[in-house]
């Protein structure tokens, strides 16, 4: 089963460690293959934003654990944005074994703007802007959040 369709942004990784010593990945190691994701997408969507002093945050992540994943297991990983308010927005994130289509890891990542001294503040247009063209849809704010 292929999920390249199913996420805006996909990437090939190798499951960290030796091939072939047989070692299991375990939580925080597939949590961060995500995590890192996670970076790798907004620094794509903050690409040639104006300065501003506030910075994305991750709010809340919950990650679902499917399945095993060893040392040297050729996997992707993939993202796309589902939903916003004003002040967040929330992402669907996976790992999953490259041939058969295994997920591993599974996440929901809510992501906050906060500016120092102000605390959480709204999502820049120009971000939201390269957000919706990445993800080639319109993504309405569904609350006042």
């Amino acid at each position: 089963m292929a999920h390249e369709d199913e996420y805006t942004m996909v990437e090939d990784v190798v499951g960290p460690g030796e091939p072939g010593d047989h070692q299991h990945l375990v939580d925080y190691q597939t949590q961060e293959l995500v995590s890192r994701l996670w970076s790798a997408y907004l620094a794509k969507n903050r690409a040639g934003m104006s300065t501003t002093g506030a910075q994305p945050a991750m709010r809340r992540v919950t990650y679902s654990l499917d399945n095993e994943a060893f040392a040297g297991d050729e996997l992707q990983r993939g993202i796309k944005a589902v939903s916003r308010t004003r002040r967040g927005f929330t992402c669907d994130a996976a790992l999953w074994h490259k041939g058969d289509g295994r997920y591993v890891h599974r996440a929901e990542l809510v992501t906050v703007w906060v500016e120092p001294g102000k605390g959480a503040v709204e999502i820049p247009d120009d971000f939201w802007r390269n957000v919706e063209a990445m993800e080639g849809r319109e993504i309405p704010v569904t609350e006042r959040g």
